[in-house]
């Protein structure tokens, strides 16, 4: 495994991106950042003839990739596993993978698997598995956990333990208390549904009991096609079809996912979130998940009286991660 061409000029988490793995390649986990203008101009493939205008334009892409670094470490803090040093001319893994927290081994699967298939950073660029998207499932449980503060089902098929339909949408109401769920499937309806759309179920307890919880349904995506799926349409009609009595919460749609977003300056980040919102709800990309699934991850350590789903299975996660460094270094 190796690292493509710089993606100079490219949209900026893409070349923050080759940054990092940069720094997971390198001997001592530390790369100079303005070795990548040096590295740029070897890799020129045709020659700008006006030289302080190229230099100019690759100290620019730099800038911007230093910016995406900054914002993922205000973003993430102490999940985000890389920081900038001496005065932002080196990038450096702040621990070695031996000490890695809960979130920074998060962060990597986020960045290791939003370079599957694809080869604009690494080559070749590794192919996916059922059991490597079930990761990302195990990620979303806990972050969801983490947002609401409670408990997290993973109810995406297949789930743990192999439970059927509506075997598990019992089980998972009647821990939340709150909704009725039908005797049996409906007519018209698939004899063979398997999860109606609904990925992770999760919610806030009450001091009493009571409804009147933050209550959140989300949809795990972790294939580039993510922005043609949203569950703000499945709510409805699950709730609709699989209950008698529907939950007296309402529903916060939200949608899990490993990647950054596809913009040229950090400026217009805000503004991309705020069209994603209206379209998918509360929306866990790569600079808010590894921050709210490590403290999911913590809760479901320390508390034991919340339901929070897939926590035992954390292992995968890092032994995925330790076996693509692995895979690096070798």
């Amino acid at each position: 495994m190796s690292l493509a061409k710089a993606p100079l000029h490219d949209f900026p988490w893409l070349l923050a991106d080759w940054l990092e793995f940069k720094v997971l390649f390198s001997e001592h986990s530390v790369f100079r950042i303005n070795d990548l203008l040096r590295i740029s101009d070897e890799d020129q493939e045709e020659e700008n003839p006006d030289i302080a205008e190229q230099d100019s334009i690759n100290e620019q892409a730099v800038d911007a990739a230093i910016m995406e670094i900054r914002t993922r470490m205000d973003s993430l803090n102490s999940s985000y596993p890389f920081k900038l040093a001496s005065e932002d001319t080196e990038l450096i893994l702040t621990s070695p993978p031996a000490d890695f927290s809960p979130g920074s081994y998060i962060y990597l699967f986020c960045l290791f698997f939003s370079h599957i298939n694809r080869d604009d950073v690494i080559i070749p660029d590794p192919p996916d598995t059922n059991a490597d998207r079930d990761i990302m499932q195990i990620c979303a449980t806990l972050a969801a956990a983490g947002d609401v503060d409670g408990n997290a089902i993973s109810f995406g098929f297949p789930r743990p333990g192999n439970t059927g339909f509506l075997s598990a949408l019992n089980k998972t109401y009647r821990s939340m208390g709150e909704g009725e769920i039908v005797d049996a499937i409906p007519n018209g309806v698939s004899q063979h549904t398997k999860d109606a759309g609904v990925d992770v179920i999760a919610w806030s307890n009450t001091p009493d009991r009571a409804p009147g919880r933050t209550y959140l349904l989300g949809q795990v995506a972790s294939g580039k096609d993510w922005e043609t799926k949203s569950i703000s349409g499945v709510i409805g009609p699950f709730h609709n079809t699989w209950f008698t009595r529907q939950p007296a919460s309402t529903p916060i749609p939200a949608m899990f996912i490993p990647f950054c977003m596809d913009i040229k300056h950090t400026g217009e980040l805000s503004e991309k979130i705020y069209y994603q919102t209206l379209i998918f709800g509360k929306l866990f990309y790569r600079y808010r998940l590894p921050h709210y699934a490590a403290m999911g991850y913590e809760r479901a350590s320390q508390d034991k009286n919340s339901l929070i789903e897939r926590y035992s299975e954390f292992y995968k996660l890092s032994k995925y991660v330790d076996n693509f460094l692995n895979q690096m270094t070798t």
